[in-house]
C-alpha cells in the first residue's frame, strides 16, 4: 500500500512540476496538507503502545475470557455483533477488534457450522461500531483533526445516528441465527487463557478507565496515558514482567506464546509507524492536489451533483468514490472533507456526514485496506462485506433521515 501511495505522490508532484511549479512551492503544498497531522500521529503511536500492554498485561485476555460464555449457538451472530461492538468501543481499533474478539467468533463460528462470511458480516459489523465512535478511535480522531471540531461532540452525534441501525442490525444476526442449522461446540476461552495469564478482574482497569475518563471529557493523550501506566503496573504485578520486556513491548509490541500467538500478539510503537506513514502520505496528497488546481475542478463537480441530489448523497458518492481509488480509510477521509466543504458548510454537519460516509463504506469496499487487515486479522473470506449489515445500515439510515428532515 505504501509503495502504491508513494507511486502516486510521485507522479503528483510530476504533475505539479509540469504544471509550471516549483520544487519549493510544491513542498509547500505538500507541507501544507500535513500541518493537520502532528496531533493524530502522537494519538496513534499512544494507542500502538497502549494496546500492546494490553495484551502484555492480560486486559484483551480477560476481557475476552468474560464475554465469551456469551456465544452460546442460538444466539451466536447477534452475540458476536455486540461482543465486537463492544471491545472495538474500548480499543478504538477494527484490526484489534478483529484480531482478539474477531478471530476467537470465528474459530467458534465455523465449529458451529455457520458460514464463514456471515460470521466475519457480523464481526466486522461490531469491529466498525468502536472504529466509527470510540473516543480513542485514529479515524474519528482524524475526523475531528481535518474538520476542526470537537471528538466528543461528534460522538454524541454518532451514537444517535447508529442507534437504529445498531437495533436493526442485531434483529437481522438473530433472524439469519435462528434461520442458519448449526451445531452446538463447547469452547472454553477462559482454560485456554488461564495456562498463560493470571485473571483477575482488575485486569479491567486500563478499559475501564478509558471509558470512565472519555465520559469525563479528560484530554484523550492524558486519557491514554494514564490507562499506558496502569497496564505496565498489571504487567509487572500480576503477570510477572520485568520492566525491561514492558519497555520492549511498548515499542516493538506484545509477543505472545506460540498457541495464543494469532489472537493476542501485536500493538507497540512501531506497529503503528506503516499507519503514519500512510496517513503522512494521504494528507500529503491533500495539500498537493488543491496547490496544483485538481481539487478545485473536482469540487466543481461536486458541486454540480449537490444541485441535483441531498448534501449528504453527495457526501456519499464522494466518499466511495475516494474509497475506491484510494483503497484507504484515512485518504477517504481527507479527499471527502476536502472535497465536499462548499457543499456542507457547517463543520459539524460534515463531520457527522463524514463518519457515516467515509468511514463505514472503507469497511464495505473489498479491496480497500480498511476491510482487507481485518477480515485478514480474524480469517474471514472477502465476502464478508456483503454481510455486514451495520455498515450499510448506518449510510442508509442517515440518507433516510436527510429526505425526511
Amino acid at each position: 500500500m505504501l509503495y502504491a501511495l508513494t507511486a502516486i505522490l510521485v507522479a503528483l508532484i510530476v504533475y505539479g512540476i509540469v504544471r509550471g511549479h516549483s520544487l519549493r512551492e510544491i513542498s509547500g503544498m505538500a507541507w501544507s496538507g500535513v500541518g493537520v497531522a502532528k496531533n493524530i500521529f502522537i494519538v496513534m503511536l499512544m494507542v500502538g503502545v497502549m494496546t500492546a500492554l494490553w495484551r502484555a498485561s492480560g486486559t484483551v485476555a480477560y476481557i475476552v475470557s468474560v464475554t465469551s460464555g456469551a456465544l452460546q449457538p442460538a444466539f451466536f451472530l447477534p452475540a458476536a455483533f455486540v461482543l465486537n461492538s463492544l471491545l472495538s468501543a474500548l480499543t478504538g481499533t477494527s484490526v484489534g477488534t478483529a484480531a482478539t474478539m474477531g478471530s476467537i467468533c470465528m474459530s467458534v463460528g465455523c465449529a458451529m457450522g455457520i458460514s464463514p462470511a456471515v460470521c466475519g458480516g457480523a464481526i466486522l459489523s461490531g469491529a466498525f461500531f468502536g472504529d466509527r465512535c470510540s473516543p480513542v478511535s485514529t479515524s474519528a480522531l482524524l475526523v475531528a483533526q481535518v474538520t476542526g471540531t470537537n471528538i466528543y461532540d461528534n460522538i454524541r452525534g454518532m451514537i444517535r445516528t447508529c442507534i437504529l441501525p445498531f437495533v436493526l442490525s442485531l434483529g437481522i444476526f438473530a433472524g439469519t441465527g435462528y434461520l442458519m442449522e448449526s451445531a452446538s461446540t463447547a469452547t472454553n476461552v477462559t482454560d485456554i487463557f488461564s495456562q498463560f495469564y493470571n485473571l483477575h478482574w482488575t485486569l479491567l482497569f486500563p478499559a475501564a478507565t478509558i471509558l470512565i475518563l472519555a465520559c469525563l471529557r479528560v484530554n484523550i493523550k492524558l486519557n491514554m496515558a494514564i490507562s499506558i501506566l496502569l497496564s505496565a503496573i498489571l504487567a509487572w504485578s500480576m503477570q510477572g514482567m520485568a520492566p525491561e520486556k514492558i519497555c520492549e513491548t511498548m515499542i516493538f509490541g506484545y509477543s505472545a506464546p506460540e498457541d495464543i500467538s494469532e489472537m493476542l500478539s501485536g500493538g507497540g510503537l512501531l506497529g503503528m509507524l506503516k499507519m503514519c506513514g500512510t496517513i503522512l502520505i494521504s494528507l500529503t496528497f491533500v495539500g498537493l492536489i488543491k496547490g496544483t488546481g485538481i481539487l478545485e475542478k473536482v469540487k466543481v463537480l461536486i458541486s454540480r451533483l449537490s444541485h441535483r441530489i441531498s448534501p449528504f448523497g453527495c457526501t456519499l458518492f464522494t466518499a466511495i468514490l475516494t474509497s475506491m481509488t484510494s483503497c484507504n480509510q484515512t485518504m477517504s477521509i481527507v479527499l471527502t472533507n476536502e472535497m465536499c466543504e462548499s457543499v456542507v458548510t457547517d463543520k459539524n454537519k460534515r463531520a457527522l456526514f463524514i463518519e457515516n460516509s467515509s468511514v463505514v463504506v472503507a469497511g464495505i469496499i473489498p479491496w480497500s485496506m480498511a476491510s482487507l487487515v481485518p477480515l485478514g486479522a480474524m480469517g474471514a473470506p472477502t465476502s464478508s462485506v456483503l454481510f455486514a449489515a451495520y455498515l450499510y445500515l448506518i449510510f442508509i439510515f442517515q440518507w433516510i433521515t436527510e429526505k425526511r428532515n
